[in-house]
């Protein structure tokens, strides 16, 4: 019954840490609550879209990832869309809400 919430908790703590450590390494955005919460947002985003997209494309009919190289590449997937959806929403973040303030 908990195995969700501790998912779901340890998906938004790896995401702070890897956003902390992409936005800690760009040479322009600073590390700020808002940069991380944005981070955050998008990598969720970037994860759900991801899974949905890979287990429409490689599950079968039962939405099961039968291989293990099919598992092996939906942890691949999604750790990149993590960290794409994640860099992409704070880049946003910063074109978009530097032009409104």
């Amino acid at each position: 019954m908990l195995l969700p919430l501790f998912g779901f908790v340890f998906g938004v703590v790896a995401s702070t840490l890897l956003g902390a450590t992409v936005i800690a390494l760009h040479p322009r955005w600073k590390l700020t609550f808002t940069n991380i919460a944005w981070f955050v947002g998008g990598a969720f985003a970037g994860a759900v879209g991801s899974s949905l997209l890979y287990t429409r494309v490689f599950a079968d009919d039962n939405q099961l990832l039968q291989s293990t190289a099919a598992v092996i590449g939906f942890l691949a997937t999604l750790g990149a869309a993590t960290l794409l959806g994640g860099t992409l929403a704070v880049h946003m973040g910063q074109r978009f809400g530097s032009r409104a303030a």
